[in-house]
């Protein structure tokens, strides 16, 4: 960040550019809600707004507790057993449920960091803002996006 940049000016070009790609992954994932989503993925729609908005909603409860000095509560497992363990639990909601639920804790945690003084966005709020500013977008977007190998 160069020194004319402010911690507010960073986060509002991050959360900006989160939108712009969540604009993106959610078209590709309203066109797949029971169908894999590309050549490298078997996740569908369903899977991935189910995916989403259980990483959101975990995100937005550690930024509440970093924001009163408590630490974060990890998931249990790795990533891939996380990932595994919530995807089973999501299969058996309606597809409006899973949407919806993703919509809700996106907005939520956007919220959330919004609300965040520069010294929080800086000590906390960048390392939370991951599933919504853009980064895990773009790892979704590439499964989708890459071509068959």
């Amino acid at each position: 960040m160069s020194s004319d940049r402010t911690p507010v000016d960073d986060r509002d070009e991050m959360l900006r550019r989160g939108d712009e790609l969540w604009q993106r992954l959610r078209a590709a994932l309203d066109a797949s809600m029971e169908r894999p989503l590309g050549p490298a993925s078997d996740w569908t729609g369903h899977d991935v707004y189910g995916h989403f908005a259980r990483w959101q909603a975990h995100a937005a409860d550690d930024v509440r507790r970093l924001a009163v000095g408590e630490r974060p509560v990890p998931v249990p497992g790795d990533e891939d057993e996380i990932n595994q363990h919530w995807a089973a639990e999501d299969r058996a909601l309606p597809l409006n449920v899973v949407r919806e639920r993703c919509i809700e804790t996106r907005r939520e945690l956007r919220a959330l960091l919004e609300g965040l003084t520069a010294e929080q966005w800086e000590r906390f709020g960048r390392a939370c803002s991951i599933d919504i500013s853009g980064q895990h977008y773009e790892h979704h977007l590439a499964a989708i996006e890459s071509p068959a190998q």
